[in-house]
């Protein structure tokens, strides 16, 4: 029998300062409790790639009184997390000194995600990873 799946969204706009990072961290781990996905192996990965992508957003290329908005979408344990700032260009990739403490994260996010990449506009961009959480099992009717 084939399941049909929910798309679930959700996206708000935080402001573009470090203590956003934390606000939208503790947001998405309730909207993925209410989805129902906390017991999947990834939910912490995707936390994780959102403290990334939204620190990343604040500190490369945000500008007091800026906002960055998040958006998460689901659909059958497809996740995919956008990150949308107002800086439209890429900073080069810098390569992280052995013994410093940035330029990992990117990296890091490379790793835990399915997919990831970056779409630019005219006056911003959006840089977006995807997880695979899994499947839910199926529920009684």
């Amino acid at each position: 029998m084939r399941v049909a799946h929910q798309l679930h969204v959700w996206e708000q706009a935080f402001d573009a300062h470090p203590a956003s990072v934390a606000a939208a961290r503790c947001e998405l781990r309730q909207t993925l409790a209410a989805w129902g996905w906390t017991d999947s192996g990834q939910y912490e990965d995707l936390v994780l790639i959102s403290s990334e992508l939204i620190s990343n957003a604040i500190t490369h290329a945000s500008r007091p009184g800026d906002r960055v908005h998040v958006r998460l979408q689901e659909i059958g344990g497809d996740c995919r997390l956008e990150v949308q700032d107002r800086r439209p260009d890429l900073l080069p990739p810098r390569t992280p000194r052995p013994q410093g403490e940035h330029g990992r994260g990117l990296l890091l996010v490379r790793g835990l995600a399915k997919d990831m990449d970056v779409v630019t506009t005219r006056g911003s961009k959006i840089v977006w990873a995807r997880v695979l959480l899994g499947t839910l099992p199926e529920r009684a009717a």
